[in-house]
């Protein structure tokens, strides 16, 4: 599920809508209004930064914050293109605005919204913004701590409340497109059109959205809002700024009949109405413009927006403007809000909804978006984390610049050492082993060194070998070390001598003989001990046979490696 988060960030406080996308369609969650300072001095751009990035802190990194740049700061002008290829458009709108900027081409960002397709052609909301502006709303967002998923405009975004936005642009066949289907540019005829107007009065500016059906056609607006009227209270009952505000927020109406009212009640609906009439004539030239340009009546007007609550103000503007005004429900047509709806709460809401759902469009219909260029999302990310690490990188970039250097210096160093190595085993392998060509090489030391090492081990061990007892010598030992033979009859039949080890078989004339050899034989044992085996010759009449084995000292040296 997807988050939006819409921010519409004023010049008296901050609303934020925070949205999210269902299997039912959109659910609008919450919405959050922070009042700025009014205190003069009052900083209120730190305030705004504080206030965001602590707001912004509670939510994940996909979570979609969409801000809109302020009208004033943005040219629409409606514009028809005898083409509707989306690509095509858009590489249209520099030259189809040039003449219509108060700023250069150089320094603007360009992006169109379709208002519907005609025949061949498309009738479109042509827009433009300043570089300066799309980049400050960059910052502040980077400042704020949080990375904008889109950047709109406040009169695009706030016509969501009103259009089918989930849906493509309409379609509108004309008659000349019936007869003849070939037809791809047409001339689009200026019947009369019927329009309905919303105006969202908020405190410093008043925002004016024409709409056609369900489509928005024009976007206006008018420098006045609910700071004026209590400017104006504030001055006639010489109150401080702040006090004026509050009254107007609590108690702010317009007398409709006079008959029955006290001097006071008088007096306060007379200076609020003549501040919303100073506003009427600016809205009503604003009228003017949309019917001159879109050859249209003016069916009804709707109101919306903080100022918007003064008691009895559809009502006092109706007769001045000569046209049905009625306060709009902005809220009316969303199935799924899970606040509580209130009059002051849809009054509000419409700019931070509207900005809200832009994060949920479609290819199809897809949002109003000044992140292009040079600031697209992503692009724009590698800037400033390259803005924020480039020195890091240049002293990275010198250390790997050294590394590379030290190596190559490096790979010169070891070849010329190897050269100079070879040249020196050839030279002692000719000194010392009388190796010449290709036995003065490293294989043919290492098999000269093999042989060498092999040739001293077998003169080692045949030195260890050169004073060893023979077998003889451990038999005269062993005769030797018996009794004299008148005491001893000794017929040695077999004796086996493997290394120290001696097995020694053979008859004697009686057990007590075969006792007294055992005991001479531990004269010559290495370690005094005679084992007795059970000999297998054959019983002798008059004999007793016999079977010994002892260790003795076959006279080896130990070889040392």
């Amino acid at each position: 599920m997807i988050k939006s988060i819409g921010i519409d960030i004023g010049s008296c406080s901050i609303k934020i809508v925070e949205a999210q996308s269902t299997s039912k369609g959109v659910q609008i969650n919450r919405f959050v209004e922070h009042t700025l300072n009014t205190l003069p001095g009052a900083d209120h751009e730190l305030e705004t930064l504080e206030f965001l990035r602590d707001f912004v802190s509670k939510y994940e990194h996909s979570t979609r914050f969409i801000v809109g740049l302020k009208q004033d700061r943005v040219a629409i002008r409606h514009k028809f293109f005898p083409f509707n290829e989306r690509l095509k458009i858009f590489k249209s709108l520099p030259f189809e605005l040039e003449e219509d900027l108060p700023f250069s081409l150089e320094n603007a960002i360009f992006d169109a919204k379709i208002i519907r397709f005609v025949g061949g052609g498309a009738e479109v909301l042509a827009c433009a913004a300043p570089k300066t502006q799309v980049q400050s709303c960059i910052q502040r967002s980077h400042d704020a701590g949080f990375e904008p998923f889109l950047i709109s405009s406040e009169g695009t975004a706030f016509a969501n409340t009103f259009e089918n936005w989930d849906e493509a642009p309409p379609s509108l066949m004309t008659s000349a497109n019936r007869v003849n289907q070939d037809i791809t540019i047409v001339e689009v005829e200026k019947p009369l059109r019927h329009l309905h107007l919303v105006v969202n009065m908020g405190h410093t500016r008043t925002l004016i959205s024409a709409f056609e059906g369900r489509s928005l056609i024009g976007v206006r607006s008018i420098l006045w809002g609910g700071k004026n009227i209590a400017e104006a209270i504030a001055v006639k009952y010489d109150i401080p700024y702040i006090e004026a505000i509050k009254e107007l927020q609590n108690k702010a109406f317009i007398l409709t009949n006079k008959q029955g009212a006290t001097f006071d009640q008088v007096t306060f609906s007379e200076t609020i109405a003549k501040s919303v009439r100073e506003m009427t004539r600016d809205l009503s030239l604003a009228l003017i413009d949309i019917k001159s340009e879109f050859n249209s009546a003016i069916d009804n007007i709707e109101l919306t927006g903080g100022a918007s609550q003064i008691q009895n103000l559809g009502p006092f503007l109706s007769k001045i403007l000569e046209a049905p005004v009625s306060r709009a429900d902005l809220l009316d047509s969303i199935p799924n809000v899970l606040f509580e709806r209130t009059p002051e709460i849809s009054a509000k809401i419409g700019v931070a909804l509207g900005l809200a759902i832009e994060g949920f469009k479609k290819p199809r219909n897809p949002p109003l978006n000044f992140m292009r260029g040079e600031f697209v999302r992503e692009n724009y990310e590698v800037k400033l984390f390259l803005a924020k690490w480039s020195h890091t990188f240049k002293v990275a970039t010198a250390a790997l610049i050294v590394l590379f250097v030290y190596a190559s210096l490096r790979i010169d160093f070891a070849n010329s050492l190897s050269e100079r190595t070879q040249e020196a085993l050839k030279v002692q392998a000719k000194k010392v082993a009388n190796l010449k060509g290709k036995n003065a090489s490293e294989a043919g030391i290492k098999k000269y060194i093999r042989e060498n090492k092999k040739r001293a081990s077998d003169l080692k061990l045949l030195t260890s070998v050169a004073g060893m007892n023979s077998a003889l010598d451990i038999l005269k030992k062993v005769s030797d070390s018996a009794s004299p033979k008148s005491a001893i009859s000794l017929d040695v039949s077999k004796i086996d001598i493997h290394d120290a080890l001696v097995s020694m078989e053979g008859y004697v004339n009686s057990p007590q003989e075969a006792a007294a050899l055992q005991k001479s034989l531990t004269n010559i044992s290495t370690d005094g001990n005679i084992k007795i085996g059970k000999s297998l010759l054959r019983p002798q009449s008059g004999k007793t046979p016999f079977l010994f084995s002892f260790n003795v000292d076959r006279g080896i040296q130990k070889v040392t490696r």
